[in-house]
């Protein structure tokens, strides 16, 4: 039975440890070799390969995918339907290739979302927020609860309110959270149970007050790294951040949508590259 077949994460006695190194050779040994690469990922879509499969499925030539089969039958990870025979051969993964297939995905998932990291590393708030939300949604101190939810509800891709001074700096924010729980304690006086039932004291109800419910958010501008806002998104539990100037003025917002669709382009990217063995 080939090495490969222990598990990556097996216990570390001395034997296991040459299997586990003998089995990330072998995932690099597939990894490194475009054709062999690209054919053992077509037995993702199909149990069944041939040259001819191979070929139509990845653009190359049916001698590059032929001579990549017999590289992968020679390490038994793959099997013919009817061995001996000379034309037309199929093949399948083997039990012990099934399990590498899995161990060479996992390997170019981790390789992509370094990837992905790198490329965030050069990439800064200026190139992302504005790609969702063009105007943030501002509100005073002075304001109500109704005023301040008819303002969100105006821009359904924003979920965030920034409370600003009279300089257009930023004060205070209020996310969706703290209006839902402003909307809770103000429903909470039509509750039809007895007070002693609630587990929890009775919030502030209406006139809701935005001084009362907002609080000091963190800050990016428009230089700062897009991955260092990323970690401040999930360090605070912000999932916007108000992009401000060097005076602290309000000049947009950094929705966390909008990182996710630039990273979705990088990703969809980045897997293109690997199917096209790039």
């Amino acid at each position: 039975m080939p090495v490969f077949l222990m598990d990556l994460g097996c216990a570390m006695r001395e034997s296991d440890k040459m299997a586990c190194s003998a089995a990330k050779g072998l995932v690099r040994w597939v990894i490194q070799s475009d054709r062999r690469l690209v054919t053992i990922r077509c037995f993702k879509h199909a149990q069944f390969q041939g040259a001819s499969d191979v070929a139509q499925t990845t653009g190359r030539s049916v001698q590059n995918a032929s001579t990549a089969l017999s590289e992968l039958e020679k390490k038994m990870i793959v099997e013919q339907l009817e061995p001996g025979r000379r034309t037309w051969k199929k093949y399948r993964l083997t039990a012990s290739g099934k399990l590498l297939l899995e161990y060479v995905e996992r390997e170019l998932s981790t390789g992509m979302f370094e990837r992905l990291a790198d490329e965030f590393s050069f990439r800064y708030v200026r190139d992302a927020f504005r790609l969702i939300v063009t105007k943030p949604i501002i509100v005073t101190k002075g304001m109500g609860l109704r005023e301040v939810v008819e303002r969100v509800l105006e821009d359904p891709r924003t979920r965030s309110a920034y409370v600003v001074d009279s300089k257009h700096r930023v004060v205070g924010m209020i996310a969706l959270r703290e209006m839902l729980e402003a909307i809770e304690g103000s429903l909470s006086l039509f509750e039809k149970v007895r007070p002693q039932a609630r587990s929890k004291p009775r919030r502030k109800p209406i006139p809701f007050s935005v001084e009362a419910h907002m609080f000091k958010p963190v800050t990016v501008t428009e230089d700062d790294r897009l991955i260092d806002a990323l970690g401040r998104m999930i360090e605070h539990r912000q999932e916007d951040l108000p992009v401000v100037d060097e005076n602290g003025v309000l000049i947009g917002e950094l929705n966390g949508f909008e990182i996710l669709l630039l990273g979705s382009e990088v990703m969809r990217r980045q897997e293109r590259d690997i199917e096209s063995g790039l």
